[in-house]
């Protein structure tokens, strides 16, 4: 899969993840990409009208907004500017049952455990892709409970 002309969103509090998930991306013939160190800084790259994103790769364990809150937000519509259906990865060092299933009530496209390589990203990427997703109606997600302890 070509993934060279998409633009892809990394979210990470820690900046040596985010240099790693660029890296790989950049392997890849990306150059569109941006880095947030928070999901608040996120939500705020989102809500710009100039910025369009095709995928987001997120880490779940972040704090004030964590990944899922972040998916939350943009399945919801809560992102003024934020395509409810962009394609969205979650990256984590948890496997943790109850984090994997809200994650996909929350209709992730597809989940990562750290570390995070070459092989197993791109893997994400294509299956994320190779779906077609529709969003549910925004109060679909509205009960899903995203205050997991990590």
């Amino acid at each position: 899969m070509d993934i060279s002309r998409l633009s892809f969103l990394i979210v990470d509090d820690d900046p040596t993840m985010l240099e790693i998930v660029a890296a790989i991306l950049q392997q890849f013939g990306v150059v569109w990409i941006r880095k947030c160190a928070s999901g608040t800084e996120a939500v705020n790259a989102l809500s710009d009208p100039s910025y369009t994103c095709h995928c987001i790769i997120s880490d779940y364990s972040m704090s004030p907004m964590s990944g899922l809150q972040l998916l939350q937000s943009i399945r919801m519509g809560r992102i003024e500017n934020a395509r409810r259906e962009t394609a969205f990865i979650m990256v984590t060092v948890s496997g943790k049952e109850q984090v994997v299933r809200t994650a996909l009530a929350l209709d992730v496209g597809a989940y990562v455990v750290k570390p995070v390589n070459a092989a197993s990203l791109m893997k994400a990427i294509e299956r994320t892709f190779a779906k077609l997703f529709m969003a549910k109606a925004p109060d679909a997600y509205a009960g899903v409970n995203t205050n997991i302890d990590s």
